[in-house]
């Protein structure tokens, strides 16, 4: 009996820690590229909640295949003006999200939050719009840490600025980006 009892302990530990260990994300460490096909992406888009372009308030988020960047609010704009970019702005604040519908997961979900996203940007004399964006930080549910460069060379065809009826600016929004997430 006491054998019998034991033997059912021993099991029913064994089975815990093995659906214990397997509760959360299980997660494929790499580097993923959506201009290799690792991914792809759907949209970026920043709404001009702070009154038009560069203006501080203003929120940024970004849809792919198996990710969500979203609630990046723009805090700060720095005038650059280096051989590349002409500005650099700071948004602070948002949550990126990463789930099985991508390479980097097997199953789960991954969860980083109060995140901050350096924007490196300039237009040019044709209205063509470059910039190149940049965070790192760690998962708040997961022992990983990440890289993610995110760059766009958009003509006015590839993203658009969009104005309510009285004039007003709405949001800006541009397709046919690239991102590149290193999880490590």
């Amino acid at each position: 009996m006491k054998r019998t009892a034991l033997l059912s302990f021993v099991i029913l530990v064994v089975l815990g820690f093995s659906v214990s260990v397997q509760a959360g994300p299980v997660v494929n460490p790499g580097t993923y590229n959506s201009a290799e096909g690792d991914f792809t992406t759907k949209f970026w888009k920043e709404k001009f909640i702070g009154g038009g372009p560069g203006q501080p308030g203003n929120v940024l988020m970004a849809i792919g295949q198996g990710f969500v960047f979203q609630n990046g609010v723009l805090e700060s704009v720095e005038v650059y003006g280096t051989d590349d970019w002409d500005y650099k702005t700071t948004y602070t604040g948002g949550m990126l999200t990463l789930n099985s519908k991508g390479p980097w997961l097997k199953k789960g979900m991954l969860k980083a939050t109060n995140l901050t996203a350096y924007n490196y940007s300039t237009v040019d004399g044709e209205g063509n719009l470059h910039f190149q964006l940049l965070m790192t930080g760690s998962f708040d549910n997961a022992p990983y840490s990440f890289d993610i460069v995110v760059t766009f060379d958009g003509t006015p065809g590839t993203y658009q600025i969009k104005y309510d009826p009285y004039g007003n600016f709405e949001f800006q929004m541009g397709v046919n980006y690239n991102v590149k997430i290193e999880i490590y």
